[in-house]
């Protein structure tokens, strides 16, 4: 009986092994085909789709297959669940998958695999909305869906803007820039860069005094694309700062030669006597041989004058022999200038930049009678001297193209309008940040010859030279620019406290090269005494020699400040018994009954 049981209860086992074996097999199959088909819902009881990857990494999954002949709704349902998307196809986004297969894919690519070009599909927030062709245009060109914007700009003008964010706009987008700024700089007396007489125009008037404004209207998704243009328009430009050196070389040379004859009672070497004046009052002066030739004293027929420079500098030599008088010049000269200049100019980018060193000469270029018989004269100005204008165009690796125009004139004296006597040119270069660039060539050469004689007498051999004379003049002019630019990115590259440095070497040294006895100098001397005491901890000597200090000079700023220092230090409470502190005290007690707020 006992085997019996025995026996029974193995039996019973047996079965139940092979029921639960059963059961996990089943709900592995199960589990398999739900990894399959996504999460349970409307049509997840039919063979939808599989995924071979279980997990979504990073949005991307590396195959779907989809059932043969599903519907796009069915395929939207089992896209959103695999990668945890909220997706609201419309009842007219309806229709057959022509594939089965997508391999390797991102959700925004599934999602045009399915859509294909029938359907298209906005996402608002967290929520995905698919509509048909008809309701997708429909719906973006509602009105009511149109809103609007306020761009600021910084360093793009309105104007600039506003035609660079159409192209992104839609038909029914409208945008409005604010007034344009004025682009020039009054001459100091009216509108416009060249000045003027009249005030009316000058500063800008009421224009607008705030940053650049664009108000942009339009649908969302055309904003959005106008921002981006802005952001990556509006950035700060850069900056080109140019280092200029100009080297102008002028060499003249001068050579004359000549001799005055006088012959059988000229002329007398030694001088004559003449009366000037009228028959009420005259006088006897002595004239020199010189005084008499430029007086123009009659000498005899054979009388030769003006070969010599009467008055001049150089060799003058006077012989004489009876009633034979010559006076001989000879002369030669050489001038040497040399200008150099060494300006820093700092342009933006595209921006033009020019300096001048020379002169502006006025002159009447057009006179206007009026009918009233009033006459109108225009007056312009010649520009003449060494005269850089340039223009920077910042590249990308560190190259700069810069248009270029150096020029060197003078002017021709005498000449009424004024003639202008130039060497310029113009060019378009491209250079490397930080290099030098040479201009030169720019160079005058002038060669003039003059040759007075008596006709016939002036060309006999070796005895021609007393009845000539000759000046040659030689002149020689070149200019030399030596330009290195660099890009500048934030104001402080441009070493500006080295400048400043410089500045404050060049203002001590004008100061230590004044009279010592001057009360400009002495006030220095003292200053740099009471500085020392100061520095060295003697603070009243410091104080009774500031003070001496503002005897001399009353203004004198930095020793005004020290005078104040030294006296809140050593006596705090005569601080507010310093005059300036009064005043200004008494100044914002009355503010209030003057000051309309």
């Amino acid at each position: 009986m006992y085997c019996e049981k025995k026996s029974s209860y193995k039996i019973k086992n047996r079965k139940d092994l092979f029921v639960w074996g059963f059961v996990l097999v089943v709900m592995a199959a199960i589990a398999v085909g739900s990894a399959g088909q996504g999460p349970i819902g409307a049509g997840a009881n039919e063979s939808i789709g599989r995924a071979d990857v279980g997990v979504i990494a990073g949005g991307k999954i590396q195959s779907i297959s989809f059932k043969k002949d599903m519907r796009v709704q069915d395929a939207l349902r089992f896209l959103g669940g695999r990668y945890q998307k909220n997706i609201v196809p419309s009842p007219r986004v309806d229709g057959v998958l022509g594939f089965t297969s997508l391999f390797d894919v991102t959700f925004e690519e599934a999602m045009d695999a399915i859509l294909g070009t029938n359907f298209k599909y906005e996402q608002s927030s967290n929520v995905i909305k698919v509509y048909s062709k008809e309701e997708y245009k429909k719906f973006k060109e509602d009105e009511s869906r149109m809103i609007h914007k306020v761009f600021t700009l910084y360093y793009i003008t309105a104007e600039e803007a506003s035609k660079l964010i159409k192209p992104v706009l839609s038909g029914a987008g409208q945008v409005q820039a604010s007034t344009a700024a004025e682009t020039e700089i009054s001459g100091g007396g009216g509108s416009g860069s060249s000045g003027g007489s009249s005030l009316s125009g000058g500063g800008g008037g009421d224009s607008l005094a705030l940053h650049d404004t664009l108000i942009v209207y339009d649908y969302p998704e055309n904003i959005a694309k106008a921002e981006e243009v802005i952001v990556a328009l509006d950035i700060r430009p850069k900056q080109v700062l140019v280092e200029a050196t100009i080297l102008s070389v002028l060499l003249t040379e001068g050579m004359s030669l000549g001799v005055d004859l006088n012959l059988l009672g000229g002329v007398s070497l030694t001088g004559a006597e003449a009366q000037t004046g009228d028959e009420y009052n005259t006088a006897v002066v002595k004239q020199t041989v010189l005084e008499q030739i430029a007086a123009g004293v009659a000498g005899t027929a054979l009388e030769t004058a003006g070969f010599a420079t009467v008055g001049g500098s150089g060799l003058r030599i006077g012989v004489r022999s009876g009633n034979v008088t010559a006076f001989i010049t000879a002369l030669e000269s050489i001038t040497d200038v040399t200008v150099l200049a060494n300006p820093k100019i700092l342009a933006l980018n595209k921006q033009e930049g020019s300096v001048l060193i020379g002169t502006k000469t006025g002159y009447d270029s057009q006179t206007t009678v009026s009918e009233g018989g009033t006459a109108t004269t225009k007056v312009e100005f010649l520009k003449t001297g060494t005269q850089l204008v340039f223009r920077p165009y910042i590249g990308n690796d560190g190259y700069i193209r810069m248009d270029i125009y150096p020029k060197d004139s003078s002017l021709t004296p005498g000449k009424e309008p004024p003639e202008e006597v130039t060497a310029e040119l113009k060019t378009n270069i491209i250079v490397r940040d930080g290099e030098t660039i040479v201009i030169g060539g720019l160079f005058r050469d002038y060669v003039r010859t003059i040759r007075s004689q008596i006709p016939l007498l002036g060309d006999l051999p070796l005895v021609g030279a007393a009845f000539r004379s000759t000046a040659d003049t030689v002149q020689r002019q070149e200019v030399i620019i030596l330009l290195t630019p660099h890009i500048i990115d934030a104001a402080d590259q441009t070493d500006g406290e080295a400048r400043v440095a410089d500045i404050g070497r060049k203002r001590y040294g004008a100061r230590m090269a004044l009279q010592w006895a001057g009360r400009a100098r002495l006030a220095e001397d003292r200053y740099t005494e009471a500085v020392k005491y100061y520095l060295d901890g003697d603070s009243q000597a410091a104080l009774d020699k500031v003070s001496s200090v503002l005897e001399l000079r009353p203004t004198y700023l930095e020793a005004l400040r020290l005078k104040e220092r030294i006296i809140s230090e050593t006596a705090p409470d005569d601080v507010a018994t310093i005059e300036r502190v009064m005043l200004d005290v008494i100044e914002r007690e009355e503010a209030n009954k003057w000051l309309r707020r």
